[in-house]
């Protein structure tokens, strides 16, 4: 009974504060917000085998396969395919702590932060949007307006000039607080990129999209992560999610 209420009970907590005068309007965004942290982060750990998509601006498309396991804000993906893409590693231990081994290298070296906003190995996924679980620490939240199933957040930088986006727009499901579209903008206010989540299934109270697709609005490349297999509360050893782990014996 507690998990079907769940949902409801979120949705009636965000419906008062919408209700409140204009003084807590930055409230019921804000709680809008970590209503949705919440609803991306139900799981202890995540397992994910991704069918990549990848369109490059003038390029033919090319298919990559990537495993991702996940354990709070640590993340781990690998690509297992195609031969010259194996092996390749991206580490994320937090938003500013990412490590990345090339095997034909042979070495791990750290990112450096002002790289962090490019695009990953070619694809239209930055470092930072593989990096990014939650959105309350960094930004601020307001309702900018809502359906009978939807609301539009409006997420703007609380402080750090550093951030990728200085602002995002995300349409979010009211039942379950997951995000359907998300629109990122620059500090000129140029949507430089649009994410879109589809096919959420879920297990239990943890729900993960199917199909994750992003477009690089000023390259014309775009990216799509389609989910092969999820597993998720299974059990992955600190090890796993290390540095050390990163370059093989």
């Amino acid at each position: 009974m507690a998990v079907r209420l769940e949902f409801p009970f979120v949705t009636a907590v965000l419906a008062t504060l919408l209700l409140a005068t204009p003084a807590r309007a930055d409230a019921a965004g804000d709680a809008a917000v970590a209503a949705m942290d919440a609803a991306l982060n139900r799981a202890s750990t995540l397992i994910f085998d991704y069918q990549i998509y990848n369109q490059e601006l003038g390029k033919p498309e090319r298919i990559l396969m990537m495993k991702l396991q996940a354990m709070g804000p640590k993340r781990l993906y690998e690509f297992t395919a195609p031969a010259d893409m194996a092996g390749t590693k991206l580490l994320v231990l937090s938003p500013t702590q990412m490590y990345i081994y090339l095997p034909a290298f042979g070495k791990v070296r750290r990112i450096a932060s002002h790289t962090r906003d490019q695009g990953f190995l070619g694809l239209a996924f930055s470092q930072d949007d593989l990096a990014t679980t939650s959105y309350g620490g960094e930004y601020a939240g307001q309702i900018a307006s809502q359906t009978p199933t939807q609301y539009l957040l409006v997420l703007t930088s609380r402080t750090t000039p550093e951030l990728s986006y200085s602002r995002i727009e995300m349409t979010v499901t009211k039942d379950r607080m997951l995000p359907l579209q998300l629109k990122y903008f620059n500090a000129e206010g140029a949507n430089t990129k649009t994410e879109s989540r589809s096919g959420y299934s879920c297990e239990g109270v943890v729900c993960t999209p199917g199909e994750t697709k992003m477009v690089d609005n000023i390259k014309g490349n775009s990216t799509r992560l389609v989910r092969m297999k999820w597993q998720q509360n299974v059990a992955i050893p600190d090890d796993v999610l290390s540095v050390r782990n990163l370059n093989p014996p």
